[in-house]
């Protein structure tokens, strides 16, 4: 049983806090320095203070990130700058954004789910995770007691009834950040709607987009603080987690491909020969380079995907070249992963994976240094031409239904197959555990 409730959340005072648009953040592992640095320029009372604060010569076990956090937020609800509702509430969050020359408007619900382990079947993974933000993410919830960004998850509501039970409430909150988007924050009290809503979301599971991390974390934290207590009733604010939620077929839910810059351990002058065991390795360098050829090459492997295709682009095979990589032996690719289902063997994060990542380059999911992640090909490229990456390899997007589907088996696909564009803003409603 999904057990997914209002609750009291912790929202800025506008009269305090001054503008609020200027007080939210991205979260924590979207935020570069440069980026964390302009964020506690913008308002005093940005929530990068309590997401990502600024590490700082001299930190210790007394005071450091952690420990200015919680200060911070103590200090923000003893002046009035972030206030407690009364009652508790279901939030509803419609988010405006634009993508491809078009605006868009996702909408989700904040709640509190009671936390279950991942074999329950609640709340159901989908990638593996790391073990790096665990550990950040864990103290950060020891000192501040509270979630501080949601965790984002898909529900099926084919029979319509839960979309139809987000209208009415009153608005909270409607901002806009300097990025443009917009924000519309809508709360649901009345206790009818918010009886109808839990249990309308009762009996169906939930599907981690993005926060793997901070799931696991958040049940770390509970079971920490469960073995330390005398007394345990199960309904301690530890018990449950900040999750925002959107319908399987929101017409906003817009998912981009994580594409993957890759530095491999020695030469790599046969790469393009070793790759063809597995797949046809095309040159598609424009003969006149007039800025279009990374359009070409996406514009190519969207077509390969359209088609059912596995293929993915690849940036610094040969310098100044662009290739198509395009899958020719599945059975050889299958054979490295046996254990795998169909579906997960058949995924072109799995293909890349095992096939290009293990199998030809050497390369293990936690070698240090040998991978990091993008969104953004043209920034990819430019890492590429500028040497700061040897090799890109793009992809083309994890569809919905793959993630349904692999979740629904217990699988999991590998670290970052998935990005869910744009991600939810930090700072619009907190979830105290005190």
């Amino acid at each position: 049983m999904t057990d997914f409730q209002p609750f009291r959340g912790l929202r800025y005072n506008a009269a305090v806090a001054g503008d609020i648009g200027a007080a939210l953040a991205p979260p924590y592992d979207v935020i570069d320095p440069d980026g964390q640095t302009a964020l506690h320029a913008q308002s005093d009372h940005n929530v990068i203070r309590l997401e990502l604060g600024e590490q700082r010569p001299g930190d210790s076990d007394a005071d450091n990130q952690y420990t200015r956090a919680a200060l911070t937020l103590r200090e923000w609800r003893a002046d009035g700058a972030v206030i407690q509702d009364e009652q508790p509430t279901f939030y509803v969050y419609l988010q405006e954004f634009e993508h491809e020359g078009k605006r868009r408007t996702r909408t989700a619900l904040f709640g509190r789910l009671r936390l279950e382990a991942w074999e329950a079947g609640v709340m159901r993974p989908h990638e593996e995770t790391m073990r790096g933000p665990k550990v950040d993410r864990l103290n950060l919830m020891r000192q501040v007691r509270a979630n501080v960004s949601p965790l984002f998850a898909l529900y099926d509501d084919a029979q319509g009834r839960v979309v139809p039970l987000l209208e009415g409430g009153e608005q909270l909150i409607d901002t806009t950040t300097p990025d443009g988007q917009r924000y519309q924050l809508f709360g649901v009290s009345n206790a009818a709607q918010v009886q109808a809503l839990t249990e309308a979301l009762s009996d169906r599971p939930l599907y981690m987009l993005d926060g793997h991390h901070r799931y696991e974390t958040a049940l770390a934290y509970r079971d920490e603080r469960r073995d330390a207590a005398a007394n345990w009733t199960g309904d301690e604010g530890e018990n449950f987690a900040m999750v925002a939620i959107t319908a399987v077929g929101d017409a906003g839910l817009t998912l981009l491909p994580t594409h993957r810059l890759v530095r491999p351990s020695g030469p790599q002058d046969d790469l393009p020969e070793r790759l063809r065991r597995f797949f046809e390795v095309e040159d598609v360098t424009p003969k006149s380079y007039d800025g279009t050829a990374l359009l070409r090459l996406l514009a190519r492997l969207t077509a390969a995907g359209a088609s059912g295709q596995t293929a993915f682009g690849a940036l610094g095979l040969e310098e100044g070249r662009l290739h198509l990589l395009t899958l020719r032996d599945a059975a050889a690719v299958r054979a490295l992963m046996p254990d795998s289902p169909p579906v997960l063997q058949s995924l072109d994060v799995s293909v890349l994976e095992h096939a290009v990542m293990r199998e030809t380059l050497g390369l293990q999911p936690d070698t240090p240094g040998a991978v990091d992640y993008t969104a953004n090909a043209a920034q990819a490229m430019e890492f590429v031409e500028q040497a700061k990456w040897p090799l890109a390899f793009l992809l083309n997007a994890t569809r919905v239904d793959q993630i349904i589907e692999t979740a629904d088996i217990g699988g999991r696909m590998p670290a970052k197959s998935s990005y869910f564009y744009p991600k939810l803003i930090t700072g619009l409603v907190l979830n105290s555990f005190d």
